[in-house]
């Protein structure tokens, strides 16, 4: 029996009056926006700052440090000094405490000391204390002083978790204080970000009906909006990490093992300089050792005065970058040479990841345009955000050390390079004959070789070209054949004119041509003599670190904390935050590799070919286009986890190794599982509102967890600041 035709699709504003799609928008959703911006309201007025409207009839009453009893303390003119390792102040009230403030003297109002404590309360008529868990605050941040006593006691203790000595400049301690209301312009930006995935990408959304059309000035400004909101993100987590002045100044540790973070911008003043070690100081008993790779030999010799620079290649005598040179000469030295300065290594991260953020929409529009003529707004706003969680790119930019440079860099280049690529399959206007831009695939090639200079994993997304390129190489003949020799020519010069240099460099330093200096890196082991073990159980354990690790969600600020991760053997492994790549950097991937069984299953040809409405070539064609670019990119993924879990064990900031493959295969199920012609004919149906909303419920969970993880993820003032917004439940 044949299945029946499908019928033809219905355009979205057929048989009625035209009504332009902004218009068409608010009157569909006005309600669900006047809802979300109510909730936001209400959560910045009422939530956010719950402990004013709990202290406005509150009657502070003070107490002097003096007048406190308290153990393990020496009272000084300023402050007080702990005398033994869990020194406690007790404060009691005849009323219920809710709240306390710490006074410090004004003479170090300003000073950006945490301090660490605990919560403990006593019922009445019962001496034992029951302890909450650690918690801190600043000194120079006002709103951190506040402390939430629980609302049901009559005494509190706190205990000062710091080493003995310390001193800490609280003078007094106000009971039952009235808190002033703090309106907070980044919360509300972030309450707002999180409402528009629900104006929006909700399930009832317009959007979802709407074929992307970039000529349209309302689907414009909502990509820009959503790309900007994508770079804020970026942006919050760089800045309130306190990337913005990371020095690279020399860490001279006590153990003898020096760091510094401005590993590039050495690199950058060697390459001026006309060599291409760095210029570095090297101890005599660094040279006098027979193996400077063992750190057993390198804490000894610290313990002698003698030091060395840790996670730098060492190689005859002289320090090198083992990581790749065109992050230093596309950023480095080009603000050398014109300033005169290091460049600070967390600017390289934030243009990188700024830059590859807008290309990243341009790819996504391409993909739609070039595949799916089909495609939905809604749908690639939310690609937008998968790609953004999906790539692990976030994490790169919480600590700007020189570690995250190459990979921020090969993001940038992977994503321009697919663009270039997608772009250089052009259509004659008049004729609409096909043929392959001899530019635009050159600049396509050329990003993707560079990153072999960055991190060479990223070259493997040249795989994508067989199924990008295939229809052009073996049907259309424009590509490796005698009527596209130029395209050719240009499609395979830039690996030349990238991986020479790159090889001549590798000479210069270590003798040989394929030699990047990796296994002469001064790190935590012997990476020449050391050997991970073969053990088949081991691997599948690290890869299910890096994909499944549940999150570790506790009951104090910022509630997403690091988790330990344990190994039979020894194993390179370093403690990650949140949980895994699926649990919690991009749960909405997981969700969309579930449904690809379903979307190419073969019985659902018809409704494929649909879907793959590509203007480039026929609708079987782009099918087997598609298919051929999600199988390439999951088993690629695969491949990649587990290739990084036996080289260099589990480390959290690799995940992006894996992680970007996921996130391209994603990209097409998203467009595949809710084309624009589904959503207008079965968009109500229970399956489909589920996928939505389960969609907008994750990357808005994401984006909570993360922001939380990721962008306070060192303790300095800003981590403080944001800590004071969640003191109703602190």
């Amino acid at each position: 029996m044949t299945t029946p035709p499908l019928p033809p699709l219905q355009r979205l504003h057929e048989n009625r009056p035209f009504v332009p799609d902004w218009r068409l928008f608010f009157k569909t959703r006005w309600k669900v926006i006047g809802l979300c911006l109510i909730g936001v309201l209400l959560l910045e007025i009422f939530i956010f700052n719950l402990p004013t409207w709990q202290t406005l009839r509150a009657i502070p009453s003070t107490q002097n440090i003096s007048s406190i009893h308290t153990d393990g303390i020496e009272l000084k003119p300023d402050g007080m000094t702990t005398t033994a390792p869990n020194a406690t102040l007790n404060i009691t009230s005849n009323k219920i405490i809710k709240y306390l403030y710490l006074q410090v003297s004004p003479k170090y109002s300003s000073a950006p000391w945490a301090v660490n404590y605990t919560v403990g309360v006593s019922y009445q008529g019962d001496r034992y204390v029951h302890w909450g868990a650690p918690q801190s605050f600043n000194i120079a941040v006002r709103d951190s002083r506040y402390i939430n006593a629980g609302s049901y006691v009559h005494s509190v203790t706190l205990q000062i978790n710091e080493p003995k000595g310390t001193f800490i400049p609280v003078t007094g301690v106000v009971t039952n204080p009235r808190i002033p209301y703090r309106f907070s312009l980044l919360r509300l930006c972030l309450l707002l970000l999180l409402a528009s995935f629900w104006i929006l990408l909700g399930p009832g959304s317009v959007l979802w009906k709407m074929e992307l059309n970039t000529k349209v000035a309302f689907h414009f400004i909502l990509l820009c909006l959503t790309t900007l909101g994508v770079i804020f993100l970026y942006f919050v987590t760089w800045y309130l990490n306190g990337n913005n002045g990371w020095n690279i100044d020399i860490a001279h540790n006590a153990n003898g093992l020096w760091t510094t973070n401005g590993q590039y911008a050495r690199l950058a003043d060697a390459l001026l300089h006309g060599h291409t070690y760095l210029n570095l100081p090297v101890s005599p008993g660094l040279k006098a050792l027979k193996n400077p790779y063992s750190l057993s030999a390198r804490l000894a010799i610290g313990k002698q005065g003698q030091f060395s620079f840790w996670d730098h290649a060492f190689y005859h005598g002289k320090y090198y970058c083992y990581y790749g040179i065109i992050p230093a000469l596309i950023f480095f030295v080009p603000y050398q040479f014109l300033t005169g300065h290091y460049m600070t290594t967390g600017w390289a991260i934030l243009i990188a990841l700024t830059v590859a953020c807008i290309f990243a929409t341009l790819l996504i529009v391409r993909i739609a345009k070039l595949y799916f003529e089909d495609a939905s707004l809604a749908a690639v706003l939310v690609a937008i955000w998968v790609l953004l969680f999906g790539s692990a790119t976030l994490q790169e930019i919480t600590i700007a050390n020189f570690y995250p440079v190459p990979q921020a860099c090969s993001y940038m280049f992977t994503i321009l390079g697919l663009w270039c690529w997608l772009k250089s399959l052009k259509r004659k206007c008049k004729t609409g004959e096909k043929y392959v831009s001899s530019w635009w695939i050159f600049f396509g090639s050329l990003f993707i070789a560079c990153n072999f200079g960055c991190r060479p994993q990223f070259v493997f997304f040249g795989l994508l070209a067989i199924p990008i390129f295939w229809t052009s190489t073996f049907k259309d003949r424009t590509l490796y054949s005698r009527k596209g020799i130029w395209p050719t020519i240009f499609s395979i010069l830039p690996f030349f004119l990238v991986f020479i240099p790159l090889f001549l460099y590798n000479y210069d330093r270590f003798g040989s041509i394929l030699n990047f200096g990796e296994n002469y890196n001064l790190t935590d082991f012997d990476m020449i003599k050391a050997k991970r073990p073969v053990f088949p159980f081991l691997l599948g354990l690290t890869v299910f670190y890096y994909w499944f690790q549940p999150m570790n969600i506790i009951g104090t600020f910022p509630y997403v904390t690091s988790i330990r991760i344990l190994t039979p053997l020894w194993y390179p492994s370093f403690t990650p935050v949140g949980g895994g790549y699926f649990t919690f950097m991009a749960p909405c991937i997981f969700l969309l590799f579930a449904t690809a069984p379903w979307i190419f299953a073969r019985r659902r040809r018809k409704e494929l070919d649909r879907t793959f409405s590509g203007k480039y070539s026929a609708a079987k064609s782009t099918r087997g286009t598609v298919i051929s670019l999600v199988s390439i990119n999951v088993v690629a993924g695969i491949c990649a986890s587990f290739a990084t879990a036996q080289w260099v064990g589990y480390t959290q900031r690799y995940s992006d190794f894996f992680g970007l493959f996921f996130a391209v295969a994603s990209i097409f199920i998203l467009f595949s599982v809710l084309p624009t012609w589904i959503n207008r004919e079965r968009g109500f149906r229970s399956v489909f509102t589920l996928l939505k909303i389960l969609l907008v419920a994750l990357l808005t969970l994401t984006c909570i967890w993360e922001f939380l993880g990721f962008s306070i993820f060192v303790k300095n003032i800003h981590y403080f600041r944001v800590a004071s917004w969640f003191l109703f439940m602190n």
